[in-house]
């Protein structure tokens, strides 16, 4: 590869990392993810953007040595350790129609939502689901469960702070 080309490379790199930032940035201050918002027909497009572009965040952190690596509230299958891989499997749901992702043994269970405090908020095969927090959303893809805020807003604010040296504020707070 010349130099050009790799000059190039990375200059794509980065202004996809640029993008990624500035479009996270944008939707979580957009005012769609409050507890109004998750009957808006845009809540769960924004959910799926973000996992998008949180997921190629941390993707390129994860090759590039930065991977963002807490695992508080994380109970992934076994192979799957950290919030990078539970936002793939979620990423991976949400765009992925027919996913093995969306699966609770034979019950299909794709983007159900809980707005706020309910850790037993339904029984599906004897598995207990729900939000443990007031101030949260769970969203589910077959038993797998990913926190608005403690999952996607901290590593979020996590790998763009690695990116681009934002002081990172790991106090989650509620949005407008």
């Amino acid at each position: 590869m010349t130099t050009e080309t790799r000059n190039f490379s990375a200059w794509m790199r980065g202004a996809d990392i640029h993008s990624s930032i500035n479009r996270c940035e944008t939707i979580f201050n957009s005012g769609v993810l409050n507890s109004a918002g998750t009957a808006n027909v845009l809540f769960e497009s924004a959910i799926t953007h973000l996992l998008i572009n949180i997921n190629d965040l941390l993707q390129k952190a994860r090759v590039d040595g930065k991977r963002i690596g807490f695992t508080d509230d994380v109970n992934l299958p076994e192979g799957s350790s950290d919030v990078t891989d539970l936002v793939k499997i979620c990423r991976n749901a949400a765009c992925h129609v027919s996913s093995g992702e969306h699966m609770s043994d034979t019950n299909k269970f794709s983007f159900c939502v809980m707005a706020g405090l309910n850790p037993s908020a339904f029984t599906v095969n004897d598995v207990t689901m729900g939000c443990d927090y007031a101030d949260d959303f769970a969203i589910y893809y077959g038993t797998t469960r990913i926190y608005v805020k403690r999952h996607m807003l901290r590593a979020f604010e996590q790998v763009a702070a690695a990116y681009t040296g934002m002081p990172v504020d790991n106090n989650v707070t509620d949005q407008k």
